[in-house]
């Protein structure tokens, strides 16, 4: 009776285990899964079941796989057919898809207080929330201010958000970028499904172990099926969080006259008047930079300039008195050979 009770217990363990492996669990069980296959394998072919047990694992591995191959089919062709309802939002008609969303936006601001924040006041309004911020730039140094944001909005209202963007400042680039995870939150989800079956027996068999390698074994092997379903588990919220609440990248900037945006299809005459009013500003604006900095430069400039006045005239007056005493000496050396020639001429005619 005892070793009926054994194969039995061997039997339905071989069976998850096969089951599991089937679905591709990691690496580190596998190993697990394996060494204890083995040794229920050995006890269920004492008993001349092993090739019964073989056939009823390969029936139920063979219908766990069928059953996520055609769960995640159906849901590879429902994404095909799915419609997004706008450029600003992440909504698909199809729930059971599971599409990241991402967006990237930079916008100009003449009203960088106020506008900062109706973005926060907005994102919590719509359910979401800052996930960072960093702001850099002072009013006081007169540098203007930046800005930069990661937010996560409901996927469902990203459209909203877009709209405040897009009606309260001047947008000067955005882009978004999708990811389609259907097929691997499936594969979380299937092996997930195993695992909780195999967490199941080996809590039954565990009740019914008496000798301590066994509960031994079962116990070690009941501590990794439960660290796998938890980093299962844990991925799933992951992709959740990432679906449900869509990522948007944020800048704000600071400017006292906004940039001139050029449509795609804009004319020649209508491009180069943007660039040449983008040009001119750019000048009056180096110009008034220049102003600023000379004037309030000047409690600094006029005692360095007094200094650099005061040696240029020392200089110049050392100068002039060098000369002056080099043109003298000059003389007097001119006068001397005259008089060393006319002695010369009268000794010469004596």
């Amino acid at each position: 009776m005892k070793r009926q009770t054994l194969t039995m217990i061997s039997a339905s363990m071989l069976c998850i285990l096969l089951t599991v492996t089937g679905c591709g669990s990691t690496s580190g069980g596998q190993t697990a899964s394996s060494d204890m296959k083995n040794s229920i394998s050995a006890a269920a072919s004492d008993s001349g079941t092993e090739d019964i047990l073989l056939n009823e694992s390969s029936s139920q591995d063979s219908a766990v796989r069928d059953a996520a191959s055609e769960k995640m089919e159906s849901d590879a062709d429902a994404a095909d057919d799915s419609a997004e309802a706008g450029y600003g939002t992440g909504i698909v008609k199809n729930q059971n898809q599971k599409i990241i969303y991402t967006y990237n936006y930079s916008t100009e601001t003449k009203e960088f207080d106020s506008f900062y924040q109706k973005v926060t006041e907005k994102t919590q309004e719509l359910g979401g929330y800052v996930e960072s911020s960093e702001t850099n730039g002072s009013v006081s140094d007169g540098v203007n201010r930046y800005a930069h944001m990661t937010l996560r909005i409901p996927a469902e209202k990203m459209d909203q958000l877009t709209s405040l963007l897009d009606l309260d400042s001047n947008v000067t680039y955005r882009s978004r970028s999708s990811e389609n995870v259907t097929l691997r939150y499936v594969d979380l989800e299937s092996h997930v499904k195993a695992l909780r079956i195999e967490q199941k027996t080996l809590l039954q068999l565990l009740e019914k172990a008496e000798k301590l390698k066994d509960i031994i074994a079962l116990q070690s092997q009941l501590t990794q099926v439960r660290y796998e379903i938890e980093s299962y588990e844990s991925q799933l919220r992951m992709y959740d969080n990432l679906v449900d609440y869509s990522t948007i990248y944020l800048d704000i900037s600071e400017v006292e006259r906004t940039t001139n945006v050029t449509p795609v299809r804009a004319s020649f005459f209508e491009e180069t008047a943007d660039r040449f009013s983008d040009n001119l500003y750019a000048v009056g604006q180096w110009l008034r930079a220049s102003a600023v900095w000379l004037i309030s430069s000047l409690p600094v400039l006029l005692p360095f300039g007094a200094v650099l006045a005061a040696a240029v005239l020392l200089i110049r007056k050392r100068i002039k008195n060098w000369k002056k005493g080099r043109k003298k000496y000059t003389f007097a050396k001119t006068e001397e050979q005259k008089e060393e020639n006319s002695s010369d001429s009268e000794n010469n005619e004596h």
